[in-house]
């Protein structure tokens, strides 16, 4: 008596296990794809906000630094230049897509042309004209990164009004 005991996968098996594993993977690589997609936005998006927070902190803490309206030298919608406490001078504005202290760039990525904006209010809210009347600075600030925007608007009020 001989037995045949042969053991294994014929081709064909063979064949359409590596083709069942094939479209399992290809299916399964879309979910993977998305989710690397989605990981690649959100990281991006908190890149810009962080720039953002940390660019705004540096701009309102040193606006609180204003003595005196008087203080301010150049108050346009994009630029300021002001006289701070220790009566160094110093200068917030857009250049292109970068918000410079200075002459120094602060961030980069500013959303051109109306990335950095001041607004400057009276003791009623109301826009100041000159700046004697000038009791708070509002600022608005807008990064940008591919298809990720943050935008934050904060404000100031000048010191001892």
């Amino acid at each position: 008596m001989k037995f045949n005991n042969r053991s294994g996968f014929t081709l064909i098996e063979a064949v359409m296990i590596f083709t069942l594993l094939g479209i399992l993977a290809f299916g399964m690589s879309a979910f993977i794809v998305e989710a690397l997609q989605g990981w690649v936005t959100v990281s991006g998006r908190e890149a810009a906000v962080g720039n953002a927070r940390r660019a705004m902190d540096r701009i309102t803490r040193e606006l609180r630094r204003i003595k005196k309206p008087e203080d301010i030298q150049t108050m346009e919608p994009s630029r300021i230049r002001f006289l701070d406490l220790d009566s160094a001078a110093i200068t917030f504005e857009a250049s292109g897509t970068n918000l410079l202290r200075n002459s120094d760039t602060l961030v980069t990525g500013l959303i051109s042309p109306e990335g950095l904006r001041f607004t400057y209010l009276g003791s009623t809210g109301e826009v100041a004209a000159v700046k004697e009347n000038v009791r708070s600075i509002r600022v608005w600030l807008s990064l940008g990164s591919g298809p990720r925007v943050a935008t934050l608007e904060s404000a100031a009020r000048i010191r001892n009004l």
